[in-house]
């Protein structure tokens, strides 16, 4: 029974992450088209759990309103080529909020996925454990 209930707690937890990605991903936005300047391959090197593997990601430098931005997107081998093949590459970047952009790294919908398999896996051991004392 205990195993049922953490199991329900990390689905719940792996859950959150989730909603919240999928509500970046319905919520209606603005989006301003920008010319990539500079591209960067970029590794994380906050401390975290060794068994949340590291993304890769790569640092995008654009100009937004004649500044330049930067920010941390998932890696995307094709636009990496593009950019050093000296092809124009562009980003989709909110008009109110230039640090938001179409595809950045929102790493933690990963966490979430970890958090949700380990429940779901804790809640079938945990009905398996229930049936088998039955």
């Amino acid at each position: 029974m205990v195993l049922l209930g953490l199991g329900g707690l990390f689905i719940l937890i792996g859950l959150l992450p989730l909603v919240r990605w999928l509500k970046c991903k319905v919520n209606k936005r603005h989006w301003r088209v920008c010319h990539i300047e500079q591209i960067t391959a970029a590794t994380n090197n906050q401390i975290t759990a060794p068994e949340l593997l590291h993304q890769p990601t790569m640092l995008v430098s654009f100009r937004f309103d004649d500044q330049v931005c930067s920010i941390l997107i998932d890696y995307n081998e094709n636009m990496m080529w593009r950019f050093k093949q000296g092809k124009q590459c562009t980003l989709l970047v909110d008009k109110h909020n230039p640090h938001q952009v179409y595809y950045n790294a929102f790493l933690w919908h990963n966490y979430g996925i970890v958090w949700l398999l380990a429940g779901i896996s804790l809640c079938i051991v945990s009905y398996y454990s229930i049936v088998i004392k039955i």
